[in-house]
């Protein structure tokens, strides 16, 4: 039968196909492997690694010391920013991610400081509550030409979106101490943050941090007593604005017997609609009662 073609049974074409499809079935579970071992999360606070690339990183920084060789360095420190960007994809809260980007930010002597700053100001857009982008623009604020004007504005912007901020609310205190010239203007916005939720504490954290301040004088406190009793009329059962009229009281009529009774009957209604905090109030108000 020399010269003919063989034709193959239908046990040996079905033997065939099998081991077709066999080879298929293998080369698409390494396919589909490759592509799920791609979308795993990775983890980006191993503090540890970061140290070690940092190490590497120097070696790096070191070793490429030419003007021939600085386009390869600048590509290799990109490489890195690229992969911090990875990283806080994964975990926007990632304290060795930011670390590590600001690190290599300034190891590199052709850092983009503008980028990063308008960076910051996209990712707080998107979310406000970050407070590790706003500690990273805290320290790409003092690379940039931005002037203490408009960093404030942002902050008021910030703030006028959303109100119950803690993180935009401590950003501000960290930009310049309180003068004459602007601390009506602090006393004005926290109390349009406190008349507006009078509930959330991000104002009130703020509002003890101006009263802390001397600049605060006599009249801003008895202002403001007088605008809490006012907010106390709509809101009775807020607690912070209790636990405010106790500071201000405390501070300015201590000695006072008809305000000590004011702040006993604070401290009283504290304890009732506090009860998680009610040792603290009972132990404030024995102390009143005692030197009363």
């Amino acid at each position: 039968m020399h010269g003919r073609l063989k034709v193959r049974t239908t046990e040996e074409q079905q033997l065939l196909k099998r081991k077709e499809q066999q080879k298929k079935l293998i080369a698409y579970r390494m396919g589909m492997k490759q592509i799920l071992d791609s979308r795993k999360p990775v983890n980006p606070d191993i503090y540890t690694l970061w140290n070690y690339r940092k190490e590497v990183a120097l070696l790096e920084i070191n070793s490429n010391i030419n003007i021939e060789e600085t386009e390869k360095l600048s590509n290799f420190l990109e490489n890195e920013l690229k992969l911090t960007e990875q990283c806080l994809l994964a975990n926007p809260k990632s304290y060795s991610s930011w670390h590590h980007r600001y690190w290599i930010l300034e190891h590199n002597p052709e850092a983009n400081w503008k980028k990063e700053f308008d960076l910051c100001t996209k990712y707080l857009t998107m979310d406000d509550r970050n407070f590790h982008c706003w500690d990273f623009r805290r320290l790409v604020l003092n690379k940039v030409g931005i002037t203490l004007g408009d960093e404030i504005k942002f902050s008021t912007d910030r703030i006028n979106i959303n109100f119950s901020n803690y993180s935009s609310w401590h950003y501000r205190s960290t930009l310049k101490a309180l003068t004459e010239e602007c601390v009506e203007d602090e006393l004005t916005i926290v109390k349009s943050a406190l008349f507006t939720d009078p509930a959330d504490s991000s104002a009130w954290f703020y509002l003890r941090w101006i009263l802390s301040d001397p600049i605060v004088n006599t009249e801003h406190k008895e202002d403001l007593l007088d605008n809490l009793n006012q907010l106390l009329e709509i809101e009775p059962d807020c607690r912070w604005i209790l636990i405010a009229k106790c500071w201000l009281i405390q501070d300015l009529h201590a000695d006072k017997s008809n305000y000590v009774k004011e702040q006993i009957d604070c401290y009283r209604k504290l304890e009732e609609i506090d009860l998680l905090r009610k040792g603290h109030y009972s132990d404030k108000l024995n102390k009143l009662l005692s030197a009363n």
